[in-house]
């Protein structure tokens, strides 16, 4: 995912979580995505121009700084990632916006149960 990584952003958090936290935050989504078969390698390392990056392959590189960033930025990350996995594609088309914008309100929902209807 592009962006500017900064140290400096408003979602920065003042304590880091420890790198396997994140590591089971990609391995929880890629299984509710249905694409933890798919998903090879996690890597985590400074970046100095994205937030993360994936490829066809299954190799999932996530910028260091994410260790700072909010629960809901790092979700926003792993969702956008997650999905060009589940696509097989790196297109931002109206497919993929839409699968986003439908995980990340899944998730949201999840959350506050007296919301949903049914």
């Amino acid at each position: 995912m592009n962006g500017a990584p900064a140290s400096s952003s408003g979602d920065a958090h003042a304590d880091a979580i420890p790198r396997d936290v994140l590591i089971s935050e990609v391995r929880a989504w890629a299984r509710r995505m249905g694409v933890e078969n798919r998903l090879r390698e996690i890597h985590v390392r400074p970046m100095k121009r994205k937030w993360a990056s994936i490829s066809t392959r299954g190799r999932l590189t996530l910028n260091s700084d994410l260790l700072r960033q909010s629960a809901a930025f790092r979700r926003q990350v792993l969702v956008h990632e997650l999905v060009h996995l589940k696509l097989g594609h790196g297109a931002h088309n109206k497919l993929f916006r839409s699968l986003v914008r439908a995980y990340l309100a899944l998730d949201a929902s999840e959350k506050k149960p007296g919301d949903l209807q049914g």
